[in-house]
């Protein structure tokens, strides 16, 4: 059934299946141990890991690079020309880089990244489900997962453990903090607390995502003082936001999640934090 398809002989030595109808554009390296399945098209600057897999029907085309023991499912396309009109030249595109032990569902697509950055980019350990697209120059964390037909627009960074619901879209240049979670249908126009749940048509803060941080071992100290940071920010009507921060940090100081949710309030974001609604 598989067979090695014009590969040079220093690679079959070392790849294990590539199905007859694949094509392998001279000049993509395959790692050991790589399994190429029916109707693949891999481009000729596409670098494989170590034991990728790409079940069938996947294109993976310009500067893209795939992290060991990441599996990419059919119909997938990774790595093409991005949609931004001001870049459509495919020679300057800067290209994808996909992590390590990463799963690419069907009909995902992931586009190149553009001259304005350095180009798109997914970390480790990530799984990115049906129709789910993220767009040119995004920085996605580690263990990040996206549902079915998230659509991730241009620019957006998601930093680890976040989780993104079915359905959820994502404005350009929007910032998600680490294990954030949001509900499904939601449209994220402002950046999102790391930490928190977010929900809603348009997305606003509602608590912070307890079920998620105890499954990653935040103690309830941890969780105490996170929720004491968002409090002073939602809740108290007491002198301006800077005001609040300032005295609840002297209260959190010695907890880094706190104080990381602080420095993102202060630093990170960018598009602002949005409103919250029933917040606890």
């Amino acid at each position: 059934m598989y067979d090695f398809c014009g590969i040079n002989k220093k690679q079959r030595s070392y790849i294990m299946a590539i199905h007859p109808t694949a094509i392998i554009h001279e000049g993509a390296k395959l790692g050991a141990d790589c399994k190429i399945g029916p109707y693949c098209i891999v481009g000729p600057n596409v670098v494989l890991g170590d034991r990728v897999e790409l079940v069938s029907h996947v294109v993976i085309d310009g500067k893209t690079s795939i992290g060991d023991d990441s599996i990419v499912y059919p119909f997938a396309v990774l790595g093409v020309m991005s949609q931004d009109l001001k870049w459509q030249d495919e020679a300057t595109m800067t290209g994808l880089r996909i992590g390590k032990r990463c799963k690419i569902r069907e009909y995902v697509t992931i586009h190149s990244g553009t001259p304005a950055s350095d180009g798109t980019v997914i970390g480790d350990d990530c799984q990115i489900m049906v129709n789910a697209h993220v767009g040119h120059d995004c920085k996605i964390g580690n263990c990040v997962v996206m549902s079915n037909l998230v659509q991730v627009a241009g620019h957006v960074e998601v930093e680890d453990f976040a989780i993104l619901s079915g359905g959820v879209m994502v404005l350009q240049f929007a910032r998600i903090g680490r294990n954030a979670f949001i509900g499904g249908m939601s449209g994220v126009g402002n950046d999102v607390l790391p930490y928190a749940i977010y929900d809603g048509s348009r997305a606003v803060y509602r608590t912070i995502n307890r079920v998620g941080l105890m499954r990653h071992g935040f103690t309830n100290e941890d969780m105490h003082a996170i929720h004491s940071v968002y409090s002073a920010v939602f809740r108290s009507n007491e002198g301006t936001a800077s005001e609040r921060l300032a005295k609840v940090r002297k209260e959190v100081k010695n907890n880094k999640y706190a104080m990381d949710a602080i420095d993102f309030i202060e630093n990170r974001s960018k598009r602002g934090i949005g409103t919250s609604k029933n917040a606890e």
